[in-house]
């Protein structure tokens, strides 16, 4: 019978699990990456998860659940940058890594999140003889399709990951199908396995009192005033929080109405100022209230306090603020992209918009807003919906890829070969 690993490493290189979703680069991914850790702990699991040092007083390692470490790994200025940059640093991450663990015994399989972590998951997964699982939550290609284009690294990273990796989970049917076509994956080595949820949190019970806490705690937002219309996410144009701003005075049936905007931190004030001059030129300035990214504690409140959650990106492979919003009650709108397509039934547990166009995002949201009936009724089909997300049943299936990939190993008796060393060590020279 297969004995279950025990020791699993887990690379964040550009972004901390510990980093606050909503701020810059930080998102979805730091959630699933801090939240998959604790559930394998829990299972009994060695986690180590290792990202790179972006600030000075962070301590070489630390503790994030039981059973789950976090190692802080020196590779370029002990300071936030942006993913481009920080693949400047791969190699000096990849063997500070290694440099860390050379005392340790190996591990079992590593599994790395992201383009740049990639990179270092092929080699350390050469070096340490084990399988190498990868998930990349967005990518480039799919990102020059919907935004602005990617530099030619990001690609011939993702590719090489894509091919050297002995499997890639996929959060989304769409996102597989992306893979396979656009990136050259082999079918047989694309496992779809969807973000998890923490349905303990994220429920539908108690929502005036969670309107009465959002109101007390950020109290800038207005919970009280009427019907909120709630945004979460990072303040950048592919999430469309400007998008809004330029919807709201379209919605006609509720002039009460408000919107949360909810996200960055004071790196993003100039274009908080820029929002809010989108606001006032809309005659809606006193309706566009703002808060800074808010711990993941406080979320569920907000969720259950609004009336709807509108995620009007240019593209998400999963779609994690919507399902959690659906998961608490709230029918969500969005955009009919990437994961959210999958996500939202639409008519059911929520709205697809076609265009990011804001007179559409108006009439979606105007139309739940209008008819509570509707509203009552999507918002339970979305709260059924949602239980296929449950962490205990994502964290199961992920297993089950593990354990295929051991079994595979252990019927070979054959060592493991790099199958394109000189290309990857290309790209991190390149990359450096």
């Amino acid at each position: 019978m297969l004995r279950l690993p025990r020791r699993l490493a887990v690379l964040s290189t550009h972004t901390s699990p510990l980093a606050r979703a909503g701020t810059t680069k930080a998102g979805g991914m730091n959630v699933y990456v801090a939240e998959l850790s604790r559930q394998l702990g829990a299972m009994g699991w060695d986690v180590d998860v290792f990202t790179r040092r972006d600030r000075a007083d962070a301590p070489c390692v630390e503790t994030l659940a039981p059973g789950v470490r976090l190692f802080h790994v020196a590779a370029g200025p002990t300071e936030p940058l942006p993913p481009i940059e920080v693949a400047g640093h791969v190699t000096e991450f990849t063997e500070g890594v290694a440099e860390l663990t050379s005392g340790n015994d190996h591990y079992d399989l590593v599994h790395s999140h992201y383009w740049v972590s990639g990179l270092s998951g092929v080699e350390l997964a050469r070096r340490w003889q084990s399988p190498h699982v990868a998930m990349f939550h967005t990518l480039g290609a799919v990102k020059q399709m919907f935004q602005e284009p990617e530099p030619g690294l990001r690609i011939a990273g993702e590719r090489r990951v894509v091919d050297c990796s002995d499997a890639v989970i996929s959060a989304t049917a769409h996102e597989r199908a992306f893979l396979i076509g656009q990136y050259g994956a082999e079918a047989s080595r694309v496992q779809v396995v969807p973000c998890g949820l923490d349905l303990n949190k994220f429920h539908p019970n108690g929502t005036e009192a969670a309107r009465r806490r959002v109101a007390e705690v950020l109290p800038e937002l207005g919970a009280l005033d009427g019907p909120g219309i709630l945004f979460v996410g990072r303040l950048e144009p592919a999430k469309g929080a400007d998008l809004l701003v330029r919807a709201l005075p379209m919605i006609e049936q509720r002039c009460d109405a408000t919107l949360w905007i909810v996200g960055g931190d004071e790196r993003d004030e100039s274009e908080r100022t820029r929002l809010r001059q989108l606001a006032e030129a809309g005659g809606v300035g006193e309706r566009v209230r703002f808060a800074s990214a808010v711990g993941r504690e406080q979320l569920p409140d907000l969720y259950r306090a609004a009336s709807v959650c509108a995620v009007p990106s240019a593209y998400e492979s999963f779609g994690l603020v919507a399902v959690e919003a659906m998961a608490s009650g709230t029918p969500s709108v969005a955009t009919r992209v990437g994961g959210l397509a999958s996500t939202i039934s639409h008519g059911e547990t929520g709205m697809l918009v076609s265009q990011r166009r804001p007179e559409l995002f108006a009439r979606a949201i105007g139309r739940l807003l209008s008819d509570d009936p509707l509203r009552t009724r999507m918002g339970s089909a979305a709260v059924d919906g949602m239980r296929l997300f449950a962490w205990p049943r994502v964290a199961a299936s992920i297993l089950d890829v593990y354990e295929g990939l051991l079994r595979e190993r252990n019927a070979s008796d054959r060592q493991r070969e790099s199958c394109c060393p000189d290309p990857v060590e290309s790209l991190l020279v390149a990359a450096s």
